[in-house]
């Protein structure tokens, strides 16, 4: 209760849009032919409630990448918040900024809200944990990317530490 109470998941999709332009064009010009066929594995940590592993896994294939292709692992120190991502409806509060093209290609309009596609969705595994312990055991894969924008700011040096040497 005390994590669900301090944890603020703020967030949405393609939030600093930039961030996700520069991810897509660094993994391109980074492949070698050899790769180009190669899975990418990718890990977004903290998730909080899914816009952000779900728009990196949107934004790689705006960069050419084809879902079978995508590896992506997420991890929140937050039930609730994961309980929210792993299913996949948005309120409008997830969408902000002027070009929301994605919505429309990614997304149906419910009642509830947005619905998104199953393809893009089962791209992602959620799992529960917290980055400063030893037993994820997801935590033994290698990533090609580690998307953790936002969590090293708030970790004393130790943690920092910790956390870049998974």
């Amino acid at each position: 209760e005390l994590i669900e109470a301090v944890v603020v998941p703020e967030t949405w999709f393609f939030r600093d849009r930039e961030a996700f332009e520069a991810l897509g064009h660094l993994v391109v010009e980074g492949r070698s032919v050899a790769q180009a066929g190669a899975n990418l594995r990718l890990l977004s940590a903290p998730c909080s409630t899914g816009e952000e592993p779900y728009a990196i896994v949107m934004a790689m294939l705006n960069a050419g990448f084809s879902l079978g292709q995508l590896k992506v692992d997420a991890v929140d120190i937050s039930i609730r918040a994961l309980t929210h991502a792993r299913r996949g409806m948005f309120g409008s509060n997830s969408f902000r900024g002027a070009d929301l093209a994605y919505r429309d290609r990614y997304f149906e309009k419910t009642p509830e809200g947005y619905a998104l596609s199953p393809l893009i969705r089962d791209v992602v595994n959620f799992h529960q944990g917290n980055l400063r312990s030893v037993h994820l055991h997801f935590a033994s894969h290698l990533y090609d990317i580690i998307f953790c924008r936002n969590l090293l700011i708030y970790l004393d040096r130790n943690t920092q530490e910790h956390v870049l040497g998974l």
